[in-house]
């Protein structure tokens, strides 16, 4: 079997090249007869995708597995860059600041490749909107403008954790906090009016663990769409730990706050631009359209000991 690591050097503060080298250095030799290796490093955005589409065309038709090296950004590309190509099989080693997607599978070590490589392959969902397709969360609304905000502010403060922070408490007190929007189902309108914020999910968690859809399973060819009303700082201050926990569905202090509902076609249209957050990666635009595909890739699973 191929293995194709495709790595962004940034990822664990610099040292995930490293990482996977060492653990293809300490392989068994079983597994490393059994096996090919090449590692790819990224040079650019938007390089993973470019990189990942070249290696499934050269090897049109093989059964080859292709790892992505790095936080929820390098998942998103390698994701684009394999979906046209059913013979590949897509792998994560989650060495970059968040994985929100694995988070989904606690039981499993993504982390040690050994276990990757004797692991098993399951076909699961993907969301796709506009041509990009998304593994985990598009969100829209308070949190993905926080999302978008942060990048500026890394130089400021460092470290992702506290600019997305910094990033989250200047949207809340933004006098524009909220959007007018309209929200449709399977062409039913859910929603009609100023919302704070709109997840559409294929799995459970997003935002560096924020427990947005409890109820989100990655092969039943359904998304979980969630929509919560405009609120006040208070309330929303008082109603967040719930929310990150995912005790919010069915939930009596949400039940005027929130909609949530499952479906296969999204459509969000808003009044002005609206911020949009595609598995971490930010989009502007006044109307989104997300659609869930069943089983559409083959994502590798690791073994359990």
């Amino acid at each position: 079997m191929k293995n194709f690591f495709i790595v962004n050097p940034v990822a664990g503060e610099g040292k995930g090249v490293e990482i996977v080298q060492k653990q293809l250095d300490e392989i068994k030799l079983e597994l490393k007869n059994s096996n090919e290796f090449e590692i790819l490093i990224t040079k650019s955005p938007h390089n993973a995708t470019e990189l990942t589409k070249k290696i499934c065309e050269i090897h049109q038709g093989e059964d080859i597995n292709v790892f992505a090296c790095g936080g929820d950004g390098t998942s998103f590309e390698v994701l684009n860059g394999i979906i046209n190509y059913p013979h590949v099989n897509f792998g994560i080693i989650p060495v970059g600041s968040c994985n929100d997607f694995l988070k989904t599978f606690p039981e499993y070590d993504f982390y040690t490749l050994e276990k990757q490589l004797t692991g098993k392959k399951m076909k699961i969902d993907v969301l796709e909107s506009s041509g990009e397709y998304i593994l985990n969360v598009a969100n829209f609304g308070f949190d993905a403008r926080a999302n978008y905000d942060q990048i500026r502010y890394r130089r400021k403060f460092k470290t992702i954790k506290k600019a997305y922070n910094y990033a989250l408490f200047k949207n809340i007190i933004s006098p524009k906090l909220g959007d007018v929007v309209d929200v449709y189902v399977d062409d039913e309108l859910i929603f009609s009016g100023k919302m704070m914020l709109a997840t559409i999910a294929n799995a459970k968690y997003y935002g560096g663990g924020y427990k947005c859809a409890p109820n989100a399973e990655y092969q039943d060819g359904l998304a979980d769409i969630l929509v919560v009303k405009k609120v006040s700082i208070f309330t929303f201050a008082r109603l967040i730990k719930f929310y990150k926990k995912g005790l919010h569905v069915n939930n009596p202090r949400f039940q005027k706050l929130l909609v949530y509902r499952r479906g296969i076609n999204i459509r969000i249209i808003a009044k002005n631009d609206l911020v949009g957050c595609l598995d971490g990666e930010t989009r502007i635009n006044r109307t989104f359209e997300v659609t869930i595909h069943k089983e559409k890739i083959n994502f590798i699973i690791p073994h359990k000991s």
